[in-house]
């Protein structure tokens, strides 16, 4: 398994990261579930994952708890895994989820997570999302007297602009830019141009598109009640049906290399300029299958090329991220 080193710091990470926010049901159609969680971190650690990306938020604490336990029945050492949890969203006050990096807030909320994640300190800690509402300083400052006291490791922040990446690094060294990114939403490529620029390690999250690169989807496929992609914009009537035209062409190209479409999604992501690690997100073992085959090969840019002729034919618009419908509230809001 390929291995990189987050920012300036000694941690090393796989490129590949198990991603756990479907983990903990919430958002997702699937109930969470302890056992298939535990097996699933398990099976992680056999396909030679070391980084484990979780948030208190991820099914209401139980994302957290699962991989603590997983952790605990485990044979590997803490000090050989990496955990990378997210600070600042408040899902306490039952029927209310909204953004919260007040100081005080966030240092009971990094306790918390010690204790669901049973470790004493965090490897990477990542403000989820621009808390508008607390002044940068104050934000950054936060995150620093952790660092200092050594309850993290490493600082990161997720969903940020570059322009608020310069203001917060006034007050705080800053790690890792974590941004969405995957073959259908490049929106914020940016922020791994400036990642790179600044020393800082690029963490993709959703290369999989919530699933509909994974090639298992068809243009039957349909979703219901609370989960996240039932009311996304990409997986509208219409958008939908382009996007599953592109995939039929895109799983002839991997066949082609005898890859899966999981292990073609994942390697396009790692191929791109200022990406370091990118999120597997898995909440059944069987899910983790095609991790071996993902890592040490290349694109070439001929390849990458062909991939975009693909994608173009089919889809309008690679640049919308869409992060309003995936971004919490402020708390004047609620």
């Amino acid at each position: 398994m390929e291995r990189v080193k987050i920012g300036e710091t000694n941690i090393e990470a796989t490129r590949i990261a198990l991603g756990t926010w479907a983990m903990g049901g919430v958002m997702w159609q699937n109930e969470p579930d302890e056992k298939e969680a535990i097996r699933t971190v398990h099976e992680a650690f056999n396909q030679g994952i070391n980084m484990i990306d979780t948030a208190p938020d991820y099914g209401l604490g139980r994302s957290e708890a699962f991989i603590g336990k997983a952790l605990q029945e485990s044979d590997v050492k803490r000090e050989d895994i990496v955990i990378a949890g997210k600070p600042g969203i408040d899902w306490t006050r039952e029927g209310d989820v909204y953004r919260d990096m007040r100081p005080e807030r966030v240092e009971e909320e990094v306790d918390n997570t010690l204790k669901r994640l049973k470790t004493d300190y965090i490897d990477l800690y990542q403000v989820h999302w621009r808390d508008k509402e607390v002044p940068m300083a104050e934000m950054a400052g936060m995150m620093k007297r952790l660092y200092d006291k050594g309850k993290i490791r490493a600082i990161g922040v997720t969903n940020f602009t570059p322009r608020e990446m310069d203001e917060f690094q006034e007050e705080s060294p800053l790690h890792v830019t974590q941004n969405q990114f995957n073959m259908f939403q490049r929106g914020q490529r940016d922020c791994f141009t400036y990642g790179a620029q600044h020393q800082m390690t690029g963490l993709a999250w959703a290369p999989m598109a919530h699933g509909m690169l994974t090639g298992k989807m068809d243009q039957s496929t349909t979703f219901e009640g609370e989960d996240i992609r039932h009311s996304h914009p990409m997986y509208s009537e219409e958008q939908f049906a382009s996007h599953m035209d592109a995939m039929e062409e895109l799983k002839a190209f991997a066949l082609e290399r005898n890859k899966t479409m999981p292990q073609l999604a994942m390697r396009w992501v790692l191929s791109q300029p200022g990406v370091g690690i990118a999120l597997w997100g898995a909440r059944k073992p069987e899910q983790l299958k095609d991790v071996e085959g993902a890592s040490n090969w290349i694109l070439d840019q001929s390849e990458l090329q062909e991939i975009d002729d693909i994608l173009k034919r089919h889809i309008d618009d690679l640049d919308s991220n869409y992060l309003e419908h995936y971004a919490p509230p402020h708390r004047s809001e609620i």
